[in-house]
């Protein structure tokens, strides 16, 4: 839960990796940001289009790139497969490589706890990385900002995510298993008090 941006993309050639890599890092010095290299060797771009067939059997080891960790805010992940296309490192962890039931493709950055300032920043820097390196590049900004250029539907966004976590914290605040409860039993408590705070959103 969090506002958060959604990305994907194709570098435009996978020999542009090392200039994307060496300027973010570049960036993240000067705005004293932390950042992780993936530091794949050598690959091949075969300009295939993003599905599935991708992904099978790579691993951690296959990435090259570059992480990106603004200030209270989750990693801005640069991380290429060697077919040059993104991939959340995160993700690719955990996926199943026959289903690739994560998508691990579709990259995920929560920026809500790292405040307007930042989740702007993030955005242009991808906006310029998008023009200079990339052959295609979709995002989709929970703020709206990416959409709309537009500060106060970005402050009005980030005022309804804020809200929505404040409340669910709150109503959380006094929650506590019981002794004996079965973790069966705690979720199903757990879904009622949520149902009675804030509705269902059944007709």
């Amino acid at each position: 839960m969090g506002l958060s941006l959604h990305y994907r993309g194709q570098i435009r050639d996978y020999a542009l990796i090392e200039d994307l890599i060496s300027e973010c890092a570049d960036i993240c010095k000067s705005l004293e940001w932390d950042y992780h290299i993936w530091n794949k060797e050598s690959s091949i771009n075969d300009d295939a289009h993003i599905d599935n067939s991708d992904f099978i059997g790579y691993t951690m080891e296959d990435l090259k790139g570059i992480s990106i960790l603004p200030k209270e805010c989750e990693p801005v992940d640069l991380a290429f497969f060697p077919s040059g296309k993104l991939c959340s490192p995160i993700k690719l962890q955990f996926n199943n490589a026959a289903t690739n039931d994560l998508m691990v493709a579709y990259v995920s950055t929560k920026t809500q706890y790292a405040g307007m300032d930042i989740h702007v920043a993030v955005l242009k820097l991808l906006e310029y990385l998008k023009d200079k390196y990339f052959s295609f590049f979709e995002l989709s900004d929970e703020g709206m900002y990416w959409e709309t250029k537009d500060i106060e539907v970005l402050k009005s966004q980030f005022a309804r995510y804020n809200f929505i976590v404040n409340s669910v914290r709150n109503a959380l605040s006094d929650f506590k298993a019981l002794p004996g409860e079965t973790a069966e039993s705690l979720t199903d408590r757990l879904e009622e008090l949520l149902k009675n705070k804030f509705g269902s959103n059944e007709q």
